[in-house]
């Protein structure tokens, strides 16, 4: 969702898009950057649906948001404790602890004991999507922020680990500097629709 902020408050911000307004809840890191109102952002949402309420959730990158969505898969966690999560470690930092199997920095979030963190390193210890584990050759990111975000979106529409990482290294020399992570995108897609 890309839109206007209008308010915020503890835990949420009120966005306007296209005229409607809609309440996101975000992180608590990501609330504190958004000081000024009337300022536009951009969030990859999530909605969560449950009996009696539809609630939006907000990230400030695709990989956090599917993270939140894997978090929100394994028994006993809902969404609170889940941003808490995105929010404490941010991103890969949390994959690097799921996958070494630390129950101690899991414990710093609120609302997570002992049992809860070791249900989550047994659940998803080895099972994280390949963006996620850590970097065996020491690379991260694919090289740059925007790049990241690109891969997290073509791996979410289904691409392999292999066709997003050579596209994306075939595409390196000519995407222009400072260009957007849709930018980025849509010359990716172009790519390998030609491989196809």
């Amino acid at each position: 969702m890309k839109g206007n902020v209008l308010a915020i408050e503890d835990e949420q911000v009120l966005l306007e898009v296209q005229g409607v307004g809609y309440e996101i809840a975000v992180p608590a890191g990501l609330l504190q950057k958004l000081s000024v109102i009337g300022e536009e952002i951009e969030l990859y949402t999530h909605l969560h649906v449950r009996e009696d309420t539809l609630q939006l959730y907000g990230f400030s990158s695709l990989r956090d948001r599917a993270m939140f969505r894997l978090l929100l898969k394994t028994r006993g966690i809902g969404p609170k404790v889940a941003l808490m999560m995105i929010d404490t470690f941010r991103g890969n930092d949390l994959a690097a602890v799921l996958e070494r199997g630390e129950v101690e920095p899991l414990l710093q979030v609120p609302g997570v004991g002992k049992k809860m963190a070791q249900r989550l390193i047994l659940e998803l210890k080895g099972k994280l999507p390949q963006p996620f584990s850590p970097a065996r050759d020491g690379k991260k990111d694919y090289g740059d922020p925007v790049c990241s975000e690109a891969a997290q979106a073509l791996f979410s529409l289904g691409y392999s680990r292999r066709e997003v990482e050579g596209v994306l290294q075939k595409l390196q020399p000519a995407i222009p500097e400072g260009a957007s992570v849709g930018e980025v995108l849509r010359l990716s897609l172009r790519e390998l629709g030609r491989e196809m």
